[in-house]
């Protein structure tokens, strides 16, 4: 009677153990979504060929950007460096400075691969700053956005892959670049980027 009570006791401690450690490797655990504001809205896609091609074209990146003092976003990509989009600021837009994530610029794509439990590969989009540099000392580098959905960072020498949910993939091991929620509908040509 006694080893009953007491291997109910070790069970029952052991389970304890074990959803105490769940608790506290989440608390540790790195979100897949940034909680930094980022707001783009812009419709048609069509009508910008850099931000159509990232929206529907698999591998394909753009930066979305805007200059100090500009008037107007800036969308570029590696695949055509000498073709840039460029979409006037609204009157609203121009008086509240719009958010473009952490540093001042956003990046957009459709990864090669689907990701887990996806059948098919949705449109993403991350924060033009390197995640790591930022952690680690609170600066704001911008990521140079490459042909093959590669991002690297000049300062930390980082090589993130855009198309495996924006993993390190080459030097010090760090977190993933910042995630954005983004949301591409097709039918109706309307890219949205809102988070916060």
């Amino acid at each position: 009677m006694k080893n009953s009570i007491l291997q109910s006791e070790i069970r029952m401690l052991a389970i304890v153990l074990v959803i105490a450690g769940i608790f506290a490797s989440c608390q540790g655990a790195e979100s897949m979504y940034s909680g930094f504001s980022a707001r783009f809205t812009y419709q048609p896609v069509s009508a910008k060929p850099t931000l159509f091609r990232a929206c529907t074209s698999l591998g394909e990146y753009c930066t979305i950007t805007l200059p100090l003092k500009a008037t107007s976003y800036v969308i570029s990509s590696p695949s055509t460096p000498n073709n840039v989009d460029n979409i006037p600021l609204t009157a609203i837009q121009s008086y509240a400075k719009p958010i473009l994530g952490l540093g001042d610029g956003l990046i957009v794509g459709l990864p090669m691969i689907p990701e887990m439990l996806e059948s098919e590969s949705k449109v993403v989009c991350y924060d033009l700053c390197c995640s790591n540099c930022n952690e680690k000392d609170y600066i704001r580098r911008k990521l140079q956005l490459q042909i093959g959905g590669i991002a690297t960072c000049s300062s930390c020498k980082r090589i993130y892959d855009l198309n495996n949910q924006g993993m390190v993939t080459q030097g010090e091991y760090g977190r993933s670049l910042y995630r954005y929620y983004v949301y591409y509908e097709p039918s109706s040509q309307r890219l949205t980027v809102n988070n916060n």
